[in-house]
């Protein structure tokens, strides 16, 4: 059955949470593999909504289509679980399925006073060193919860977010310098910690992610509008676009390949094109 491909170290694989596997388990995890078609995948697509979480009260949960990034993170589980399933000799060929379209770029960020005040509005420790390593160093959500204090060294001021035995992916993950900040929200962390993930709570990881307790850290921060733990290195590629930090170096920082943020982030260097827009002067 797909379950059984879906299940499969799918983490290391296609560098996916199980959150996004968990969906495509309980809508098509009882097919075979080899039932799974274009067709299938598309009346998924065409049904997802989005369900209640856990905090909801019953009954005020209104549901709605999920966005284009969450369909492109369960479609990419779905394909790598077939294409497991045709490596292992369970498919003749994998299905040709088509990926959702991607949605327009973010244009939305956070100011720095705006994350300044998400900063200061942290009442948990484990939420204020997840806010403080996405902002100071542009770190995906993943390469935040999966780091262990072995890979952060004081002495010489580095944070490693390469996990050791992980697979190399598109999902790159960088070593990084801390910045003041950053070392004092580490070492504030470092006191108090029960285990050896940086990002704890009770002394255990947060193994998918801190969307509830972020929308309220929002709320508390008081923010005009309603960012994900995504915009936070949304948000940080953004201000070393407007820095003019060059492509390269901003790539390296946040381990993000140059020609997305070439794509994608170019907008907001207030340099970028000034010299063309002044060859068109009359």
């Amino acid at each position: 059955m797909l379950s059984n491909w879906l299940g499969r170290d799918i983490h290391t694989v296609c560098g996916a949470s199980t959150e996004a596997a968990k969906h495509l388990r309980l809508a098509l995890g009882d097919y075979r593999v080899d039932q799974i078609s274009k067709t299938k995948w598309e009346n998924y697509a065409a049904n997802r909504m989005t369900r209640p979480h856990r905090h909801t009260k019953p009954g005020t949960h209104i549901p709605r289509p999920v966005s284009t990034g969450t369909l492109r993170r369960e479609f990419n589980v779905l394909r790598a679980a077939l294409r497991m399933a045709w490596r292992d000799g369970f498919l003749a060929k994998p299905p040709v399925l088509e990926a959702p379209r991607d949605s327009a770029p973010r244009d939305r960020y956070l100011t720095k006073d705006e994350a300044r005040a998400l900063i200061a509005a942290c009442v948990s420790l484990h939420v204020r060193v997840f806010v403080s390593l996405a902002i100071y160093t542009g770190a995906r959500k993943g390469s935040i919860l999966a780091l262990t204090w072995d890979r952060v060294d004081f002495a010489s001021g580095m944070i490693d977010f390469q996990e050791t035995g992980r697979k190399l992916t598109g999902k790159r993950r960088a070593i990084v310098p801390m910045n003041a900040s950053l070392r004092a929200a580490l070492e504030m962390a470092r006191e108090a910690a029960q285990s050896n993930y940086v990002v704890e709570y009770a002394g255990a990881p947060v193994p998918t992610g801190l969307r509830w307790s972020f929308a309220r850290l929002c709320t508390r921060a008081k923010l005009t509008w309603k960012p994900t733990p995504h915009h936070l290195k949304h948000s940080a590629v953004s201000w070393l676009a407007m820095d003019n930090i060059p492509i390269e170096m901003a790539a390296d920082l946040v381990a993000t390949d140059p020609a997305t943020l070439r794509r994608t982030y170019r907008k907001f260097d207030p340099n970028y094109l000034r010299s063309a827009t002044s060859a068109l002067e009359l």
